[in-house]
């Protein structure tokens, strides 16, 4: 029994000691890796910086705007009938006076022919009455009789002759007529569309809806900015000079209208463009650049770079955000005037790494609007 008491025991000490042995081992190794580590220097982390700096913010809102010519006019026909020229192609620039239909007047032009000289013998009658005035043959009556006569005869005349021009069409202003497949010989019947046609003018209308709860911001003189590729620099401004009377009943949206002034050749009638608006008075706030901003599921941080023991390292920092405007974003809390903020490179960064940075930048302009 003793016997198998000291096998065991000589068992269990071997293991144990097997056991130190490679515990032991092990710890050195570590410590020897440990050791190789330490030798290496720390990682670095090359991002740009900027300075984060107060400015002014206002509240804005965006919509969709409709580009509407100063001048437009659709072109239809008052006295039906048979086309007989076409006096314009689809797209062409056309001015002012300028023919577009003219319909069959042979009809019309008999029958002015015809009232015409009835109007030139009523009136030679007219004066051969009022020759006899003082002699024996005149007669009161018959001067009034041919006075009438000759007055109708000539309104006659000149009803047909109105009659022809109505079926002459002309441009009312210079502008751009739109695309129609209208040809000679076409029968139109009263109020039939012939085309469009937009006025050729140096300014545009913008036309845009705003919600309710903001549009009491928006008042006639208020300026508000365009953005399409079109535009120099994809931007442009326009003054609002009209509102609408009333909300709309269905979406609760008031309409406004804007002349863009200069913008007409560029932006055609019916282009969408977007509208700016400021909606609030402007605000101070701690302004950065977007690209300084990181998300993530706990919230928003930024990361501040502050010197530590002569080294500088990023540290992240939490903060509550505003309106983004300008390639800026407002800072409500969490970040002060003058520190210094990781912008493009931040999505390497964590908290507490070193980095190297060229000079820092100032953050956009100190005023967003």
């Amino acid at each position: 029994m003793l016997r198998q008491l000291a096998a065991w025991l000589i068992v269990v000490f071997a293991i144990a000691g097997v056991a130190a042995g490679l515990g032991f081992y092990k710890y050195k190794e570590i410590e020897a890796g440990m050791a190789v580590a330490a030798s290496f220097p720390e990682p670095v982390e090359a991002v740009a910086s900027v300075t984060a700096v107060r400015g002014t913010w206002s509240a804005t809102t965006r919509a969709i705007g409709t580009i509407v010519a100063l001048r437009q006019v659709e072109i239809r026909n008052e006295i039906a009938g048979v086309v007989s020229e076409v006096g314009f192609t689809s797209g062409a620039t056309v001015t002012a006076g300028q023919l577009l239909v003219r319909f069959d007047t042979r009809q019309e032009e008999a029958l002015l022919a015809a009232a015409e000289a009835e109007a030139r013998l009523a009136k030679l009658t007219l004066e051969r009455r009022e020759k006899l005035r003082g002699s024996a043959a005149f007669s009161a009556q018959e001067l009034d009789t041919a006075r009438e006569q000759s007055a109708a005869a000539a309104a006659r005349a000149e009803n047909l002759a109105v009659a022809i021009d109505k079926k002459r069409i002309r441009a009312p202003f210079d502008g751009r007529i739109g695309i129609t497949d209208l040809q000679p010989g076409a029968y139109l019947d009263v109020g039939t569309r012939i085309a469009s046609l937009q006025g050729a003018d140096a300014d545009a209308f913008v036309d845009f809806y705003l919600p309710q709860d903001v549009a009491i911001a928006i008042k006639p003189g208020t300026r508000v900015t365009l953005s399409h590729s079109v535009l120099p620099e994809a931007s442009g401004f326009a003054d609002v000079i009209a509102e609408d009377d009333s909300v709309d009943r269905g979406n609760r949206t008031i309409l406004f209208r804007a002349v863009a002034r200069g913008l007409g050749k560029l932006l055609r009638p019916g282009m969408f463009v977007d509208v700016l608006a400021n909606t609030s008075p402007p605000h101070s706030a701690v302004l950065v650049p977007l690209t300084s901003l990181r998300r993530s599921a706990h919230g928003n941080h930024v990361f501040v770079l502050s010197e530590e023991e002569g080294k500088l390292r990023a540290r992240q920092r939490d903060v509550k955000i505003g309106p983004v405007q300008d390639g800026n974003i407002v800072i409500e809390k969490g970040l002060a005037v003058g520190e210094l903020v990781a912008t493009a490179g931040s999505f390497k960064l964590r908290d507490g790494i070193l980095v190297q940075t060229d000079a820092p930048a100032v953050s956009g302009t100190a005023s967003v609007n």
